[in-house]
């Protein structure tokens, strides 16, 4: 596996090309500002020389007799040691040497052709090839009595020129070098001070993090919120965005108070270790907030909101549940006893006895577990049934059930879902004032399980079935009925439920 670089590497490498590819355009272009400048400075300087030698007498004599002499050799030979130049020529008009600081080409042509501009009277700065080498050349004339009558040649060879021009390289080099380690420590400090922020933490590992957070809080089912010590919200997972847009009709929780979302917060202490009940819209939420602290020092807190219905859902599935199994085990027990009385009163041909015994084994709740056990071929819908039936039966109403044709064994997701809506709906009855009666039916047509609720309009008071209808309208059992690809339709005295039970692949 190839190894990820560093947080160190990755600055120190920013740093250094950043600092490398500036300081390389700066040195290149100071570089060539340098070059140009030693060489103006050359030129400067040979051309004040030269007019400083076009205005010697002696030289003016020379030209005048146009021949040389040896103080014209000695103070030219003197000036181009004292300036450090490489040469300083005299020449005639027909560009004949008066002077050269070889003897030997005294008297000779001057070489390189151009000195042709400064023989017409003007100054000339060129570069060119001579008996010297390549060389930077200037050339001034001479005048005598308004006519001219000579030039003067000053040069320095590029060799020497190169030199300078290196000279002034130095510094520049060296504060390169220096920026370079200054960056490496500079980078070696900052990345320190970045780890130490980041809790030693490389920035692959942040971003591994933060997906990994990310997915954990859209996944989870309770509304969770990240708020500051002001009570903004600083971050909301999918559930309590989906909240928040129900309750408020708005977008975005992102940066709203949180008394947008929870609008009795007053009731709510942050700093409580145990779960809170908390109600709003008339919906049960169990509510618990943990402090979020860096460093030693609290920024905010973390808050968790469940819906409480769910969690006295599963408490009910458990005591159904326990329930039915108890009484499975009732009934299995009770069979055998009830064959031996009625083997008995045969025997004994006490045929009015045994009438009487008849009767009383088809008593309501007798004939509804035999139905129950007939009809309904899932322990666990039918331990639900069974305990609902005593749930109303504690507040006076009994609750008519008929079911056709039989509801068979499904151990799907469906099950789990239709459970959880009929809890649901139950639960917003029994809050309320019943009629004696609530006449429950459940239908099985084409994998769709039809339900309804049937009760005489004079036997509930209309602000009741209000009452009833606008529980059934809350977020949470809205959310139910859409996972569940349900539908709930509300009647003056009845609503029915159509929900899907068996899938297509389950019918075939």
């Amino acid at each position: 596996m190839k190894k990820k670089l560093s947080l160190w590497a990755v600055l120190s490498f920013s740093f250094i090309a950043t600092l490398v590819l500036s300081v390389s355009i700066s040195y290149g272009l100071v570089i060539k500002n340098a070059a140009n400048r030693v060489r103006k400075n050359e030129e400067k300087l040979l051309l004040a020389t030269g007019k400083q030698l076009a205005s010697e007498n002696l030289v003016i004599e020379s030209l005048q007799k146009n021949e040389t002499n040896e103080s014209l050799q000695r103070y030219t030979n003197q000036l181009t040691k004292n300036y450090e130049l490489d040469f300083i020529v005299v020449m005639d008009m027909n560009a004949i040497r008066l002077t050269h600081p070889d003897s030997s080409k005294i008297g000779k042509h001057f070489e390189g052709g151009d000195e042709s501009t400064s023989l017409q009277g003007k100054n000339h700065v060129s570069i060119s090839q001579g008996t010297l080498g390549k060389s930077l050349r200037v050339f001034v004339p001479v005048y005598a009595a308004d006519s001219q009558i000579g030039v003067i040649a000053l040069g320095v060879k590029l060799t020497a020129l190169s030199t300078m021009i290196q000279q002034s390289q130095k510094d520049y080099k060296i504060s390169l070098i220096i920026g370079l380690i200054f960056s490496l420590i500079i980078s070696f400090v900052v990345s320190l001070y970045f780890k130490r922020i980041l809790l030693n933490l490389e920035p692959r590992e942040i971003a591994s993090l933060l997906e990994e957070r990310n997915a954990m809080l859209e996944e989870m089912e309770a509304a969770v919120v990240v708020i500051d010590l002001h009570e903004k919200v600083l971050l909301a997972n999918l559930q309590a965005q989906t909240l928040y847009r129900y309750t408020t009709q708005e977008n975005d929780l992102t940066g709203q108070p949180i008394q947008k979302l929870l609008t009795d917060f007053n009731q709510i202490d942050l700093d409580k270790k145990i779960e809170q009940l908390y109600q709003q819209h008339g919906q049960d939420y169990l509510f618990s907030s943990s402090p979020i602290v860096v460093r030693g020092h609290k920024t905010g807190y973390i808050i968790f909101l469940r819906n409480a219905t769910e969690s006295i859902f599963v408490a009910d599935q458990l005591a159904n549940t326990t329930a039915y199994a108890t009484a499975l085990q009732s009934q299995s027990h009770e069979f055998m006893n009830k064959l031996h009385v009625i083997y008995g009163l045969a025997n004994l041909e006490a045929y009015d006895e045994l009438t009487h015994y008849l009767d009383t084994l088809l008593t309501p709740e007798q004939e509804f577990s035999s139905y129950l056990s007939l009809l309904v071929k899932d322990p666990i819908i039918a331990g639900f049934l069974i305990g609902e039936r005593q749930k109303f039966s504690e507040v006076k109403t009994k609750l008519q059930i008929e079911i056709f044709p039989e509801i068979p064994l499904n151990n799907s997701e469906e099950r789990t879902e239709l459970i959880t809506i009929y809890r649901y709906i139950h639960y917003a009855f029994l809050q309320r004032k019943l009629p004696e009666t609530l006449n429950l039916s459940i239908e099985l047509i084409n994998g769709m399980l039809i339900t309804t609720y049937t009760f005489n309009n004079e036997d509930i008071l209309q602000n009741e079935w209000f009452k009833i209808k606008e529980s059934l309208h809350s977020f949470y059992f809205k959310q139910l009925l859409n996972d569940s690809q349900s539908q709930l339709t509300f009647k003056s005295n009845s609503l029915v439920l159509h929900s899907t039970y068996l899938k297509e692949d389950a019918l075939k």
